[in-house]
């Protein structure tokens, strides 16, 4: 059982919780949905329109906004704070995150295949069928997951998670506390070819490397490519979603939210703090500045300096986009409307 207390205590330091009604030793067993919660559940409430789950369900603990407490007095203790969703993140991740010692699998497996050189920190995990290259530098309590390539030279820092079938490639660089999730390739080939008259293709090796820095998410069937010369870089606390797309010498700030189908080409470099929604697409070599939104499957081919929100193909300022797209939604009546207009011109 976790108790009220418990909770006040681990996030004291962050003012998370800034007041408690009820009973602050109150407890809970598991941390669920506000549609499933129950007499033994802390759960989040921030939609008045679950209010009514809440009373008929009785979660033990609730936590939820200012406005909302007042309705919430026949629960044992609520915990109110000014940020619903955060508070979801941060105390379902202390009490309620995957817990990777029950995959059963501690230490190193007979079956991985872990070179002499390579140097693995302490509480190293090495799941079966994993291979660790030659001088690898690997930090502790870093989960190498079943069947995982960890090619030579690559750097991994403290609190990892590399999920299954995972590529990393040689030489590449990643800080602490990321996770890779399944199937990602980090430090692949990046796309450089040169033609000749015919022209046929012969690429131009790419020998730089992947860096990516501390507390970046990289979802499942990520590719990010390896630079030509230098480095393609990730910045810290960037999170992206599954199937993204980061070619060679891409430069990417931190925070950013970069969720699917993302694709971004070589050389480009975007600043802090993007949001990008799926399908966003940005060409080569472009300089994108801080605090930019792009929306609707933005199409990105000029410089962006200005922050704010963008959307569309040709990319609009979001707030033209929206009127433009009003207008094209009634294109086919307007033509029609011109068309009666000039018969009238033509019959006068």
């Amino acid at each position: 059982m976790i108790k009220v207390t418990d909770v006040l205590k681990e996030f004291k330091n962050l003012n998370l919780i800034i007041e408690v009604i009820g009973n602050p030793e109150a407890s809970f067993e598991n941390v669920s949905s506000v549609e499933n919660c129950g007499p033994k559940d802390l759960t989040f409430l921030e939609n008045p329109e679950f209010l009514q789950n809440i009373i008929k369900q009785k979660p033990s603990v609730v936590v939820t906004n200012p406005k909302l407490k007042d309705q919430l007095k026949e629960t044992q203790a609520v915990l109110v704070t000014a940020n619903v969703r955060l508070a979801h993140a941060l105390i379902k991740k202390k009490y309620a995150d995957r817990d990777f010692t029950k995959s059963g699998w501690v230490n190193i497996h007979p079956s991985a295949v872990v070179h002499e050189t390579a140097k693995l920190g302490e509480s190293v995990v090495v799941e079966p069928k994993a291979v660790i290259g030659k001088n690898a530098l690997i930090g502790k309590n870093t989960r190498i997951m079943a069947g995982a390539v960890i090619e030579n030279d690559v750097e991994i820092g403290q609190d990892c998670v590399i999920h299954p079938n995972v590529v990393i490639g040689y030489k590449c660089k990643l800080g602490n506390e990321v996770v890779i999730e399944g199937g990602s390739v980090i430090g692949s080939q990046g796309y450089g070819f040169a033609q000749d008259e015919k022209k046929r293709s012969y690429q131009i090796p790419q020998t730089g490397i992947v860096v990516i820095e501390d507390r970046v998410r990289v979802g499942a069937n990520n590719c990010i490519d390896r630079a030509a010369y230098g480095q393609t870089r990730i910045g810290a606390g960037t999170k992206l979603d599954n199937l993204c797309h980061v070619a060679h010498n891409v430069q990417i700030g931190e925070d950013c939210i970069l969720t699917a189908f993302f694709c971004v080409a070589g050389s480009t470099k975007i600043g802090d703090r993007m949001v990008a929604s799926g399908q966003t697409g940005i060409i080569d070599h472009l300089n994108i500045c801080n605090d930019v939104t792009l929306l609707h499957k933005a199409g990105v081919t000029k410089d962006i300096t200005v922050p704010g929100a963008y959307a569309g193909i040709p990319l609009q300022n979001f707030s033209d986009y929206t009127k433009n797209a009003a207008v094209l939604k009634n294109a086919s009546e307007l033509r029609k409307k011109v068309l009666d207009l000039e018969k009238e011109l033509k019959n006068k």
